[in-house]
């Protein structure tokens, strides 16, 4: 391999985060317990905004960081939207180009900003990747999938992506492009598997479980009085917060002294607290936020509950 190499590596693991999240809970994991088990280990994570999970000190870790161009490419995605999106722009831009016309504009503008972010993407990927010698390369979550197939083509990488949701995220057109050209793609569900199917060779496909693992201790918080729903997860429209506070609040006196614990943290938190006023149980549903054990709230809830619109094989649930 040509150029600068700053690493060499049994294995490079690539993820979008260490920040509080199913995958990466995975990647930390098997990160730690591989280091631990004396394999040299490298991660390379695309931000590093806040880090919930820890790693090894002699894990050998990379950030990609957002750059120039990245932040270039942000730009063009905001334009985007107030131009073709926000009430008064839409409203002249109709007007003026007519709605096929303006519909095409709008398609043709998401999919050249689109491509050239992914194209600038899977070139930093690969750039980082060409500093690591390590014979195996191992991705999570669909996007990355596909950058990480895209980067690595022609350096002769065993490349392994890891599919954590039967939806695929919205990426099903790119990911049927690039998933058969990975050496092996796993899924953590068999239903997730069943899907792969349809557009990866069969030999190709490998049913591999989240990893679970325990903590000894209990400190994450005192749980509230039993009894009480639990609920662990991001507070994003996947999981699906806003049905399971509707039917908490549709289920009314039935439920008498029972509450809601939520554990977590996301961008949808205040709206779904006013949702919660809204319906009338605020005073009802406690907001934990995001903790590193809540092993003692699963002990003492009387039910957990999992709301999600789309999952793989859930660690909250595990």
């Amino acid at each position: 391999m040509s150029g600068r190499v700053d690493y060499s590596a049994d294995l490079v693991l690539v993820c979008n985060s260490l920040d509080a999240g199913g995958i990466e809970r995975v990647v930390s994991t098997l990160a730690n317990e591989w280091s631990r088990r004396g394999r040299r280990v490298s991660v390379v994570m695309q931000y590093d905004r806040q880090r919930f999970y820890a790693l090894d000190p002699s894990i050998h870790h990379v950030v990609l960081g957002n750059s120039g161009l990245a932040r270039l490419l942000g730009f063009t995605k905001k334009i985007r939207s107030r131009l073709l999106e926000s009430n008064p722009a839409k409203r002249w831009l109709l007007r003026l180009l007519g709605g096929g016309l303006y519909n095409s504009s709008a398609e043709s503008f998401h999919r050249i900003n689109f491509g050239l972010l992914i194209a600038f993407e899977a070139w930093a990927l690969r750039r980082a990747l060409k500093r690591i010698e390590s014979p195996v390369v191992v991705s999570f979550g669909t996007a990355l999938n596909i950058l990480t197939v895209k980067a690595c083509e022609g350096l002769g990488r065993r490349v392994v992506i890891s599919e954590r949701s039967a939806g695929l995220n919205g990426w099903g057109r790119l990911s049927r492009r690039f998933y058969n050209r990975a050496d092996i793609v796993t899924a953590n569900s068999r239903g997730t598997l069943r899907g792969l199917a349809d557009f990866v060779d069969q030999g190709k496909l490998a049913f591999v479980p989240n990893p679970l693992v325990l903590p000894n201790g209990g400190g994450g918080g005192e749980p509230p009085p039993a009894p009480f729903f639990l609920s662990v997860g991001r507070l994003v429209w996947d999981k699906a917060y806003d049905v399971l506070l509707e039917a908490f609040a549709l289920a009314g006196d039935e439920l008498g002294a029972w509450r809601l614990s939520v554990v977590g943290d996301g961008m949808l938190k205040d709206s779904l607290a006013a949702q919660a006023d809204g319906l009338g149980i605020a005073g009802r549903v406690d907001w934990h936020g995001v903790m590193r054990d809540p092993h003692a709230f699963y002990r003492a809830a009387g039910v957990f509950v999992l709301a999600s619109r789309v999952e793989g094989m859930p660690n909250a649930l595990l």
